[in-house]
């Protein structure tokens, strides 16, 4: 009798899962579309704020995780299996502290970049000594900063690490010697008596 009544009770179980299948079928297809429009929302704000293809990519890739692990966890929620879902939820609370300590570095990339790119001086021509290295700037990006040194290499530098130091302006960019020597060449108006 002992094989009959787990058979049986194997069977009732099953009964139960199975009537709540169609709601976690719902459930995961509301998280689909919820994902889609979400990522398509953030491509459209990160391109109209012009962000980093990789910034593009790393958020479009956190929302599509994020939102994967909360709809599985709200379906194994709907089968009744509210353990596993507990113990999904936690997984995820570990990776989104792992994700924020990763943006860390781009945020500050991103922060350093905007005030070099504010910097008068610092352009792309200009011969500067960052980092531990000397050379002209070729290209400023709201994340890195390329320079190539004396013997033609070309260092591709973190904006937070040139920011953090001290970087020396050792000749202008082209045509900001000359706006340099007009600005310094005019005398300042003195105030008329009245």
């Amino acid at each position: 009798m002992e094989p009959f009544n787990l058979s049986n009770e194997l069977l009732t179980q099953s009964a139960q899962y199975l009537a709540k299948v169609p709601g976690a079928i719902v459930t995961l297809l509301a998280t689909w579309i919820i994902i889609r429009l979400v990522k398509k929302l953030v491509k459209t704000a990160t391109q109209l704020t012009k962000a980093d293809p990789t910034a593009q990519s790393l958020l479009s890739s956190g929302v599509g995780f994020v939102g994967w692990v909360i709809g599985i966890a709200a379906t194994l929620n709907a089968l009744g299996l509210q353990q596993i879902s507990l113990a999904l939820g936690g997984s995820v609370a570990l990776v989104a502290m792992a994700l924020a300590t990763g943006l860390n570095t781009i945020s500050q990339d991103l922060l350093a970049g905007i005030f070099l790119l504010s910097d008068d001086d610092f352009n792309i021509g200009a011969k500067v000594r960052a980092t531990g290295l000397e050379g002209e700037i070729m290209k400023l990006t709201i994340r890195k900063t390329k320079i190539r040194d004396r013997d033609g290499v070309l260092h591709v530098i973190p904006n937070r690490n040139i920011d953090a130091a001290t970087f020396t302006i050792i000749s202008p960019a082209p045509g900001r010697d000359k706006q340099l020597k007009q600005e310094t060449a005019e005398p300042a108006e003195e105030p008329k008596a009245g």
